[in-house]
């Protein structure tokens, strides 16, 4: 299978871990649009090319990184954004606030170099880097028993499909687990996307998760 080369925007100040991740990812066969060092010459980045990934470091200069998170979630949903962190406690510490804020996922910078590169593969995916539990918290505390109205237009296996999607599960692995096609699987998602009405099968889960889509499932 061809690798699917993701166009990259990266933003930190520190030169050296900057251009060690454009390197990095650049010798995986991903594109990296441009670097940049601060929120100005982010909006100048974004403006002048169109990635579908932007890398940013949370105390990027100039930039409000959770503030420009939501905007972007809102303004280009599919532009997936994430966020690093000096240390790997606080990563742990911020997932929850960057996935309500709309980020793909929140690292380290302790990671070792290859971690970014396989972080991007599953991105491409239309995986998000948040521990599962850490999102379904997250999305409990925002539900607060509104109507998930787009989920009801889902048929009960749809459900299905998209609760196994919003845990991360991968198309080839839900056709095992529900003894089906793949191409059942991707028939599936497809008609979640349409009926929601979004860019991908990311969104789609975030949206199963933030709505309560638990909620709706069959009760075994």
């Amino acid at each position: 299978m061809a690798l699917r080369r993701a166009r990259i925007v990266i933003a930190d100040q520190q030169i050296i871990f900057r251009q060690g991740l454009a390197h990095q990812l650049a010798q995986h066969g991903h594109q990296v649009l441009c670097e940049v060092d601060d929120g100005d010459a982010l909006d100048r980045g974004m403006i002048d090319h169109e990635p579908n990934i932007v890398i940013v470091d949370r105390y990027l200069p100039k930039l409000d990184v959770l503030g420009f998170t939501q905007m972007l979630r809102s303004l280009q949903p599919d532009v997936h954004l994430l966020i690093l962190v000096a240390y790997e406690q606080e990563a742990r510490t911020m997932q929850s606030s960057a996935f309500l804020a709309g980020a793909a996922g929140c690292l380290s910078k302790e990671l070792a170099p290859q971690a970014y590169a396989a972080a991007i593969r599953r991105l491409m995916d239309g995986l998000l880097l948040f521990d599962p539990d850490v999102m379904r918290r997250a999305a409990r505390m925002t539900s607060a028993g509104a109507a998930p109205s787009r989920l009801r237009e889902l048929t009960p296996r749809e459900l299905e499909i998209l609760h196994l999607v919003s845990e991360g599960i991968k198309n080839h692995e839900i056709a095992e687990r529900l003894d089906i096609s793949y191409y059942t699987v991707m028939k599936h998602v497809s008609n979640v996307i349409n009926k929601l009405k979004v860019s991908n099968r990311m969104e789609a889960g975030l949206i199963f998760l933030r709505d309560g889509g638990a909620g709706l499932l069959p009760q075994e």
